[in-house]
């Protein structure tokens, strides 16, 4: 998934410094006096480097990088101190299918001004969820059907009038308020809904009964380059287990150039971008283009259990409450080659760093002695195939949701150094806002909303799964606006990871990476999981969320 690298402050004096206890008569909420101690950078820096090291050849699930991992993490939560998870056990299975895809032909466009063909790889990628040794799709009709939505909710359908069973739907990546300065229209203004991301369109596609599936990349609604899509989208991918094998899914997903799109637009009379600026209205109708696509591809297809990690450090007087540390064990494996030949995407910074943080946490914690409530330390497959980790838990919780107080979310810590504020994506939808800012007011720091909510970073890590069934969780990561250097360095450190490392063989360990801002926001993230275990309170959506209604009804047993 897509995310951005920030960093956060080292403030020397956190490691003494107490949140003040505050009484918010607001929300009734009474925050614990917590003390942030010192945290093992060894432990932060020795995993970080061993999970991205090539012998575990980028930790794609059923690999034998998996194995390793997992081998890993059991020795390290066991010295850290915590018991297993899941009964005896430190796993949870998570039932998944590999689709491989080979012998990709050209994406093929007949009955406009002129046929074209257009290479896999470099023009478009195209996968499926159906567990079919071939996939055909064979002269196809092509439909624009602008964003793909269809939402009663808001008066928006874009495939109302038009029948899409058995065509191909050409579609346009995020949602129609892209590019909105403020945060209000029909979808949140300039901030992504569910209905701008990758997952939504193909699901809508599959309901409307639409034979394939294609978005048109564009790199700033997109929020990363082609080079993401080509190296995410080729080679194995990863899909929960159904019982009808994906039957109910379109034949075929994927992703096109947008230079792609506007040659096959032209090719049927329509002008791209005429055609894109449309679609931003209600009063949008789908397009049938008067042209037809087909490909094929053969795919290899293997079942398996991957598996979450689960480690667990029980509460003294109140076990039966939860709270949740999540960050994602998985990457990409093996992936298109750089320049030098390197074809393993290790993931050092996304996110070894974040599963070696579930180690470093764990050590601290059992230190401090166990607290109130009992502390869950979850390392979750698949994240980068679609939260499919996250999701199995949170649809078959080892731990009872409705008595899981919260969580933070661990995604990608960023090596920029030092930073005066951190970012908080997310910013506003939660109690646990109050905790952080608790966190955060020793050392003067600030946190920040998202400054891009349009690239839909909130649906995008493992929070998600359990912020859709009602679990509060917060997900913060460290700023741009850097001690040395301020907004303009940390920006261009930000963009340089997400064009150059991110999804690639170049996200590797440096050993001479700078971890004073990593520390700092580690013991961030201690301070707010340990007011959380030790408060009595059960902090809740804010009034008006999206979530609350369904916390609600789960606190309430219904």
């Amino acid at each position: 998934m897509q995310k951005k690298w920030f960093a956060l402050a080292l403030v020397p004096a956190l490691a003494l410094a107490a949140c003040q206890k505050v009484d918010d008569p607001e929300t009734s909420m009474a925050l614990p006096e917590v003390a942030a101690p010192e945290l093992s950078l060894d432990t932060m820096r020795d995993i970080t480097q061993e999970l991205s090291s090539d012998a575990y050849e980028g930790r794609a699930p059923g690999s034998a990088g998996e194995e390793k991992t997992l081998a890993l993490l059991t020795k390290k939560f066991a010295e850290a101190g915590l018991t297993p998870g899941n009964g005896d056990s430190w796993f949870q299975d998570v039932p998944l299918v590999e689709i491989t895809a080979k012998n990709v032909s050209d994406l093929t466009v007949k009955g406009g001004s002129q046929d074209m063909g257009f290479k896999y790889g470099s023009q478009m990628v195209v996968t499926t969820y159906q567990e079919q040794p071939k996939i055909d799709v064979t002269d196809s009709e092509m439909v624009f059907v602008g964003y793909g939505i269809n939402a009663p909710e808001r008066g928006w359908n874009d495939y109302e009038g038009v029948d899409v069973k058995g065509k191909t739907v050409v579609i346009l990546v995020n949602d129609p308020d892209f590019g909105t300065e403020s945060l209000e229209g029909e979808f949140g203004g300039r901030a992504m809904t569910y209905y701008g991301r990758w997952t939504y369109k193909y699901e809508e596609a599959a309901r409307q009964g639409a034979a394939a599936a294609l978005i048109i990349h564009d790199t700033a609604p997109a929020a990363y380059g082609w080079n993401v899509v080509e190296s995410s989208w080729s080679g194995p991918q990863f899909y929960a287990q159904s019982a009808n094998g994906g039957a109910d899914q379109t034949k075929a997903n994927g992703w096109i150039q947008k230079d792609v799109a506007a040659k096959i637009f032209a090719s049927a009379g329509q002008d791209l971008e005429k055609m894109m600026a449309a679609a931003k209205n209600k009063d949008f109708k789908a397009t049938p283009l008067g042209v037809t696509a087909s490909m094929s591809f053969e795919n290899d297809i293997d079942k398996m259990n991957s598996k979450n990690v689960i480690g667990v450090l029980k509460g003294k007087t109140r076990p039966d409450e939860y709270v949740l540390y999540t960050a994602h064990w998985d990457h990409l494996g093996r992936c298109k080659p750089a320049d030098d030949g390197d074809d393993i995407c290790n993931g050092a910074v996304d996110n070894a760093t974040g599963t070696a943080a579930l180690v470093a946490l764990a050590e601290a914690h059992v230190k401090a002695g166990a607290p109130d409530r009992s502390i869950i330390f979850l390392a979750v497959t698949a994240e980068e195939s679609g939260l499919l980790g996250s999701k199995y838990y949170a649809d078959n919780p080892v731990y009872p949701l409705k008595q899981t107080v919260g969580g933070v979310n661990m995604d990608a810590f960023g090596m920029a150094g030092p930073a005066k504020n951190i970012v908080v994506v997310g910013k506003g939808k939660s109690e646990l806002d109050n905790y952080l800012e608790a966190a955060l007011e020793v050392d003067g720091r600030v946190a920040e909303a998202e400054p891009t909510p349009e690239k839909g970073y909130y649906y995008r890590s493992d929070h998600f799964s359990f912020a859709k069934l009602g679990v509060p969780m917060i997900y913060f990561e460290g700023g741009e606006d850097l001690i040395d250097g301020g907004r303009e360095a940390g920006e261009a450190i930000s963009k340089d990871y997400t064009e150059n490392r991110y999804h690639g063989p170049k996200d590797e360990f440096d050993p001479e990476w700078n971890w004073d801002g990593v520390m700092a926001d580690l013991k961030v993230y201690y301070t707010v999981a340990r007011m959380l275990a030790m408060t009595d309170d059960w902090p809740n959506w804010n009034e008006g969320d999206e979530f609350r209604d369904i916390r609600d009804k789960s606190r309430a047993g219904s």
